[in-house]
């Protein structure tokens, strides 16, 4: 104990220095030396971690509240995901300081500030009290996840320990087990007052800390044996844990707490022994509780001996054993009683180890009487017997090391397998839910992202299969003799307009005959042509007003002539003349510029006269 007296002198400095309100603010006070250090200083261990994995905290610290020390331990996960011990710590503050006062809130904030670093890169977690929380365990039909949590709240609600006001409602699947012939899931169900989660939750976030988990002391010993820390080798053990004013009861089927049960009997019980037996015995002397504690703590070789000073220095140790056998006697009664009842109860396994830890210095007596008493067997609970630790670690007392038991547990914590209070079920319900629309939409993205490559790549192949045919084309064409130039092809073009103009020459001297030909071939016996005349860019008088606008340039035809035949069928047969002329690829704009009946031998013919556009 001389270590943690070495912690203590540092708090009590820590707070007169409160006490005095000194001007300097306890945050820049200097971090206290280690409660368990040696000489030097334990270093700490520093990881460095992918960025992929920066939004996760390195750190996990648990942070055990007792009623007179702040136990606090420092994991991180190292090779496997398995956790490693960084540090620990214990500190102690006097009766005198109540928890809600001004001067706890400032040594818990610099304990946390010197053993956490940054506490933004640290998960905390701490305790309730299990004497506020109830646990409980029921059996519900095997059900589709999706609907669990309203079979298991409903289920808990009928059995009517849930209050949806006062309490924060949580539940863990234990095991799938088969009840005549049904399947059906264990489930472990607890809640805890509203009102106790927040007075926590706010004692830390006046220190500027949010809290990453609240669980209690039962969970944090089942994480030892969850995380792998400590393997659980027998299929079912008991952790007795012997405090103050209670002993808990917590039966393990492997990693999982199956049973828990608190019982009014625990080392206040043995002071009270102790005082009533020096009253009984001396009939005028009642010793004060901090005394008769002093000679229950003297049984323990981690203790400090009683001095000459003290009352009940020249007590033998089988006189003290003797006045506090009848609360040993009750508590393993009282033990054998719940796992008789869990036997009975549950699989008829049976109890194979009990682990004992205790709010005080452990001595060997009491762990050879349950022994005996219960006929298991009984050792006392050292997590890091068999671990890896600084050395510092290992020159505690196996006292100390149980001391730190609860808080290694909360250092040990993961929402994977530790219940919490301020992350129930119906949040881990709703984290699955995002990061099942997170995966879908990087799913998406990765598949767009997949297309878009493809797409790149296939890109990528048409520009090069185009450069190559391109530089094929280059070289064809470097091939080719001569080599085209401006002055060639400025001749090329003179040479083809002298023939377009030649061309057209011939067109103009030989048009007038072409048309004569045309004109033959289409006009039919019945019409008799009287003239045929070939007038350039001017036409004569027109007598039809629709006629083309365009007749005032170009080579104009005259086409002048009658037509034989029964008087109703001129106009018609007139109109057909017309139809072919227009329809002829020479002709076009063929309109009628006259055309009447006149009389020729007793007979009536039509007259016509028409013009038309050559081309």
């Amino acid at each position: 104990m001389s270590e943690i007296n070495k912690d203590i002198n540092s708090t009590e400095k820590l707070l007169n220095a409160i006490r005095k309100k000194d001007e300097k603010s306890f945050t820049s006070l200097q971090r206290p030396e280690a409660a368990f250090s040696g000489k030097k200083p334990l270093k700490k261990i520093k990881l460095t971690f992918p960025k992929r994995f920066s939004n996760k905290k390195n750190y996990t610290v648990g942070v055990d509240i007792g009623r007179e020390f702040i136990r606090l331990v420092k994991t991180v996960k190292g090779l496997g995901d398995k956790s490693v011990l960084v540090d620990q710590r214990i500190v102690k503050f006097g009766p005198q300081i109540s928890k809600d006062s001004s001067e706890f809130i400032a040594l818990l904030k610099s304990s946390l500030a010197a053993f956490c670093g940054s506490p933004a890169n640290c998960d905390i977690w701490t305790n309730v009290s299990t004497s506020e929380v109830n646990v409980y365990y029921l059996k519900v039909p095997r059900v589709p996840k999706k609907q669990l949590g309203n079979v298991v709240y409903w289920t808990a609600k009928k059995e009517g320990y849930i209050d949806d006001e006062k309490s924060v409602f949580d539940f863990e699947i234990q095991n799938e087990i088969v009840e005549k012939v049904n399947p059906k899931y264990s489930v472990m169900v607890y809640t805890a007052p509203k009102a106790e989660i927040e007075k926590i939750k706010t004692l830390f976030s006046d220190i500027g800390i949010t809290l990453a988990g609240i669980t209690i002391i039962s969970f944090a010993i089942q994480n030892i044996f969850r995380s792998g820390w400590m393997p659980a080798i027998k299929e079912v053990f008991v952790s007795l844990f012997i405090g103050n004013d209670f002993s808990r009861i917590d039966v393990f089927n492997k990693e999982n707490l199956v049973m828990t049960r608190s019982v009014k009997t625990g080392n206040s019980s043995m002071v009270e022994a102790i005082i009533e037996s020096v009253l009984e015995k001396t009939g005028n002397v009642r010793l004060r509780n901090d005394e008769a504690k002093k000679i229950l703590c003297s049984l323990s070789p981690d203790s400090e001996k009683l001095k000459n000073t003290d009352f009940g220095y020249d007590f033998k140790k089988e006189e003290i054993l003797e006045m506090i056998f009848p609360v040993w006697e009750r508590l393993a009664r009282q033990v054998d009683m719940t796992l008789k009842h869990y036997t009975s109860a549950g699989e008829n396994k049976k109890i194979e180890k009990i682990y004992i830890l205790s709010s005080i210095n452990v001595y060997n007596s009491i762990r050879d009487y349950l022994s005996d008493q219960l006929e298991i067997k009984t050792e006392f609970f050292d997590p890091f017997r068999q671990q890896t630790v600084p050395s510092s670690v290992k020159s505690l007392n196996i006292s100390e090391r149980i001391f730190l038991a609860p808080a290694l547990g909360l250092s040990l914590s993961d929402n994977k397998h530790t219940p919490n209070a301020v992350f129930t079920y119906y949040e881990k319900d709703k984290e699955i839910n995002i990061k099942r629309i997170n995966k879908i939409t990087f799913l998406s993205f990765l598949a767009a992202l997949f297309a878009c490559l493809l797409l790149i790549v296939y890109q990528g192949f048409q520009i090069n299969s185009a450069a190559k045919q391109q530089e094929k084309l280059r070289k064809d064409l470097a091939l080719l003799n001569p080599l085209l130039s401006v002055d060639k092809v400025s001749k090329i073009a003179d040479e083809v307009k002298m023939k377009r103009k030649i061309a057209r020459q011939y067109v103009h001297r030989y048009s007038g005959m072409a048309v004569i030909g045309e004109v033959s071939d289409i006009t039919s016996p019945d019409i008799h042509l009287i003239g045929l005349k070939i007038a350039e860019e001017k036409a004569l008088p027109k007598t039809d007003d629709k006629a083309s606008k365009e007749a005032d340039k170009g080579t104009e035809v005259i086409i002048q002539g009658v037509i034989s035949g029964p008087r109703n069928m001129l106009d018609s047969n007139l109109s057909r003349y017309v139809m072919k002329l227009e329809n002829s690829p020479m002709l076009s704009h063929v309109s009628i510029q006259k055309n009447s009946i006149v009389t020729f031998k007793k007979n009536e013919i039509l007259h016509f006269i028409l013009s038309a556009k050559i081309g």
